[in-house]
């Protein structure tokens, strides 16, 4: 049973023109991977807010942590955004 995979037996790395191409891949991966998260996990959250009743103390606690998801996000892709205007601001290839 073989693999059929272009360089699958090769142990090639990972190769990265630059640590610019590198740290905005990372970054990228990270953006892609955590916005269905995000989305999800406060879907979920909100559920469970509407289904507390008068738990008043639940709720609370609820809210945070969707603020808390949204803090996170707005720093994810607010960081990137900035980053990447203030790059091309001083010279940088995009």
């Amino acid at each position: 049973m073989g693999n059929n995979i272009p360089g699958y037996d090769s142990a090639q790395p990972i190769q990265f023109a630059n640590l610019d191409s590198l740290l905005w891949g990372v970054v990228k991966t990270l953006q892609y991977f955590s916005l269905p998260v995000m989305a999800l996990s406060i879907a979920a959250l909100g559920i469970a807010l509407i289904a507390s009743g008068d738990d008043t103390e639940r709720k609370s606690r609820l809210k945070g942590w969707i603020f808390n998801i949204l803090i996170g996000g707005l720093l994810v892709f607010g960081s990137a955004s900035i980053a990447s205007i203030l790059k091309q601001f001083v010279g940088g290839t995009n």
